[in-house]
Parts: structure tokens; sequence; C-alpha cells
């Protein structure tokens, strides 16, 4: 298990999205229109996008920062409130003229009626990325790694991006990458790259079909983009690692799946939360592991504390085996 002792410093730089959710029960059909009526009991807001990977590291016990670029709206105030709330540094700058994202949900009883998003696709201005970068450069040391959270929502620009992942390189701090699209050259020389089976597939143009398969992709991911480790989610399967040029499947165990939903968040900071203290990548990816296997059993954008995982029965397990292996090999 990975040493857990301190609480690493870790920066999360990305997208920044509310996710709010109107709750309630629907028995009938509007008389206007041919649609469901939902009779709203509750109303939620909680950070989402890179703000659910920020709120997975808080409850996991990280010191963590943001940065990022919102708009001038009443949507960046809220989130603001959210980040203040879990005791977020946070370092942004409001752009004229740009949404705050927001994704708001309908949900009837436990079924997700309807979505609709209020948010800007657009890149962020030349200006506010060298106001990123200054600030970066300024704040780099404070950071055992760097978390890039990437929605394609226009804060990671390539060319920010690799601003980015060089600087932290020339001062040995480490960056995860969560990517976005089909051009991963923008992630070039990362510490780690997190794609899911099908952004493999994608960016390698190798369809995984079995484990030699999956061996290829994770090799080429590995040299074409020239990172230090390579992974690829595979689910509730658990994760592919790239060990010593072989393959090696690290399973996720949950005990019953309720929602996937935000999974792949819990992934990226859990593996940042490890990697910045400087444990292991497979010590790493076992952690986002156990820490996926919790998450997966709640519904909804949950999150993950050193509590829950160290309570879990999947844990528990893996601790009795390790205790009778080692009173074995004595």
């Amino acid at each position: 298990m990975i040493n857990i002792e301190k609480k690493p410093k870790v920066l999360v730089i990305g997208d920044l999205m509310i996710d709010s959710y109107l709750m309630g029960s629907c028995d009938r059909i509007a008389t206007d229109a041919p649609i469901p009526v939902v009779d709203v009991t509750k109303e939620e807001s909680v950070l989402g996008g890179a703000g659910n990977v920020i709120r997975n590291l808080a409850s996991l016990g990280a010191k963590v920062s943001v940065m990022s670029v919102v708009g001038n709206d009443d949507n960046a105030k809220l989130l603001k409130h959210l980040l203040d709330e879990i005791q977020t540094k946070s370092f942004l700058i409001e752009q004229k003229g740009r949404k705050t994202s927001k994704k708001t949900r309908i949900v009837a009883g436990n079924s997700q009626v309807f979505r609709f998003d209020h948010e800007s696709k657009n890149n962020i201005s030349f200006d506010n990325v060298k106001s990123l970068y200054s600030k970066l450069v300024e704040k780099i040391k404070a950071y055992d790694a760097i978390l890039l959270a990437d929605y394609g929502k226009g804060v990671l620009t390539k060319d920010f991006t690799q601003k980015i992942i060089a600087y932290a390189n020339k001062n040995n701090v480490k960056t995860i990458v969560d990517p976005y699209g089909s051009d991963y050259t923008k992630y070039k020389g990362a510490t780690l790259i997190i794609p899911n089976k099908e952004e493999a597939q994608a960016v390698t143009n190798i369809e995984i079909s079995n484990d030699d398969k999956l061996l290829d992709a994770l090799k080429a991911i590995q040299k074409e983009f020239e990172t230090e480790h390579a992974i690829i989610t595979l689910a509730e399967e658990g994760i592919a690692v790239l060990r010593e040029n072989k393959l090696s499947v690290m399973p996720t165990v949950p005990l019953e799946v309720f929602d996937v939903t935000g999974s792949g968040d819990t992934v990226l900071a859990s593996i940042g939360f490890s990697l910045g203290l400087n444990n292991s990548i497979y010590d790493s990816v076992e952690f986002a592991n156990l820490a996926t296997g919790v998450v997966l059993r709640k519904t909804g954008t949950a999150t993950v504390s050193i509590d829950e995982i160290q309570s879990d029965q999947v844990y528990l397990d893996r601790k009795l085996i390790e205790k009778n292996l080692a009173c074995k090999v004595k």
C-alpha cells in the first residue's frame, strides 16, 4: 500500500464546471406538450469537471490549488464559493464574454431525464494564457504534482499545455493528464497520460481486442508521446500498466457497481495524490483501483476518502492476503 503519511501539494489546471441537479418525481405528462413533468423537490450544485478532481483530492487529504479561467458571471461566483468550502487555493481569471461552465441535470427518481449546458468552448485569450503561465512559474516549487484536467473547454490550449509540461519537467514536478480529443501531441513529455480504452484506440489506431493489442497500445503511447509511464483505464475491469515492457492488468474489484459517473476523475486524483508522494506507478495504480472501487458503489459524481478506502472490504481482504503471504515467507 502507498505511503500516505504526508499530504501532497497538488496543482490542478483545467476546465472547471458546476454540476447542478434538479431532483424530483415524475408521474404525469404535460397538457401543453407530450413531455414528462418533473416535480422538483431538491436542488444541488457541486464542483464538476476539473472541480470534481479537486473534490477528490481534498477528500483524500491533499493540499490543493487550482488555476483556470472562468466567466464574469453568477456561475463564477458560485464556483469560487464551492472551491472556498473545500479550502482550495484558487487563481482564477475572469474573461469578459466567457461563460462559466454549468451542466444542469433533471433527475426523476433514479433516472436522468434531461441535461442542458451553459458554457463556452473557445480557447482562452493569449493574455490569460500568459497570466496563468506567469503564476505557474512563480509557484512551481510549491507543488509535488500538477494534474491537467482537460475537458475540451478551451483552458488547456496546445501551446499552454506544452509550456506547463516543459516547465514542470525542468523543475522535476510530475504532470499527470486526463486527456481530451485525439491529438495527444499537446501532452507530449508528460509524466503520465491516462486514456481510457476507447481513447487509446483512437489515438494509437490500434483496435484493442486482446492482451497483445493492449500491450501494443501501451507501448505506442509511451513511445510516441514520450511519457515516463503508460497506462490505460479499463472501467470496472481495472487499469492496464506497462511494466518493464510487459503488460500488467491491475483489477478493480468493486463489490457492486452502481454508477461509473466521475470515476475517471477519481483515477486522476488518486494517481496524482500517490505520485505526488513519490510512490511507484504500480502502487499508485493499486491505490487508484481501491479508490475507484469505492466510488463505483456510489451514485453521481462521488468522492472517496482515505478512511473509506482503509475500511473497505476489498482493501481489508487484500491486506489480509499480504499478511498471510508475509507469514509464509518467514
